[in-house]
């Protein structure tokens, strides 16, 4: 019987065939499920997901979201899985497992989920919330999970030791472990997992970027997309900060160290007027003009005034007339891919 075609080349094809009948499915194609087109989670913030490149973070791969305290980590993956929601529902519900013991429920709800719906988990051990990763993510019935985070995960032995006893590597090595697993569990079962991690300062590091993250490195070499988040306190309103997400890795899409800069509101999310004409303005699609906005118009495709009253004003137009916010959304998009 000759062996299935799959490239055309029958050597090739022999080894496919012989491969799929001793392990029991095809490892060799020329174009597979693993890598076709990405399915992109919103992150919520338009500048962010047309940085990104595909629209969003990808919805079976590993995630990591690392900063500063007080950036906004926690709140970002929070959106996204509002996002996720939005899109989906609560049929494969999200998972958050908190090692931090520092996230209240009122939090949650003000980003507009509901805690009900959703899978809450308060491991002892790092081995134990890697453990609830894997099996969780294995059974296909989830959608996002959460691990919040990475330096507040407490290997088994270290919880033994005494305050001045020191355990080098325990964490790394689980993380090592654990994610060889999980990189793949994430792809066979379209689970997304976001990873919150911290960063550190190397001690003694004389020349260039002396900031690390906790954990080792196995969280950098497994993840698909990595984001460094920052914040400032923001100057158009009150209760709001400037969040700038730098890509710091990306193997989905061809963007990296690129940076998106958008006004997140705390507890409510990103302010999306703002988000968007921030973004239109950097990539060139809206001008100010003294107190006058100019943009391209999508009918005659010439620079034309739309309102006046700065940044404050377009954004009151966008709310005013709901078709300028879909008309010029669309356009960033298209003006990024």
């Amino acid at each position: 019987m000759p062996a299935k075609k799959i490239t055309g080349i029958a050597q090739i094809d022999m080894i496919a065939a012989s491969i799929a009948k001793k392990f029991g499915k095809e490892n060799v194609m020329s174009l597979g499920p693993r890598y076709e087109k990405v399915k992109p989670i919103s992150t919520g913030s338009i500048s962010l997901d047309a940085t990104l490149g595909v629209g969003g973070l990808p919805s079976d791969r590993v995630v990591e979201i690392f900063g500063p305290p007080s950036a906004g980590k926690t709140s970002l993956c929070l959106q996204v899985v509002k996002q996720y929601v939005d899109t989906f529902g609560y049929d494969r519900p999200p998972v958050y497992i908190d090692l931090e013991r520092t996230t209240g429920l009122d939090l949650v709800s003000s980003m507009g989920l509901d805690p009900e719906k959703m899978i809450f988990c308060y491991p002892d051990t790092a081995e134990e919330a890697l453990q609830l990763c894997q099996d969780l993510g294995k059974t296909g019935r989830v959608g996002v999970i959460i691990f919040d985070s990475i330096d507040a995960a407490q290997s088994e032995k270290d919880t033994k030791r005494l305050m001045n006893e020191t355990g080098v590597g325990d964490l790394p090595r689980l993380l090592s472990k654990a994610l060889r697993a999980i990189s793949k569990i994430s792809v066979d079962n379209d689970c997304l997992y976001l990873f919150i991690n911290q960063v550190r300062m190397n001690i003694g590091v004389m020349y260039g970027n002396p900031e690390t993250t906790s954990g080792g490195n196995a969280i950098p070499f497994y993840s698909s997309v990595r984001l460094r988040v920052s914040s400032k306190p923001s100057s158009d309103q009150d209760g709001a900060i400037k969040m700038k997400v730098k890509i710091v890795k990306n193997k989905v899409a061809p963007a990296l160290n690129k940076v998106a800069e958008f006004d997140f509101i705390c507890g409510k999310g990103t302010e999306k007027y703002l988000d968007l004409i921030g973004y239109a303005k950097d990539v060139g699609l809206v001008r100010f003009a003294g107190s006058s906005v100019k943009w391209f118009s999508p009918e005659t495709g010439e620079e034309v005034s739309l309102c006046t009253g700065g940044r404050m004003g377009l954004r009151q137009h966008m709310i005013d007339n709901p078709e300028i916010y879909a008309q010029l959304k669309e356009m960033c998009f298209q003006n990024d891919s």
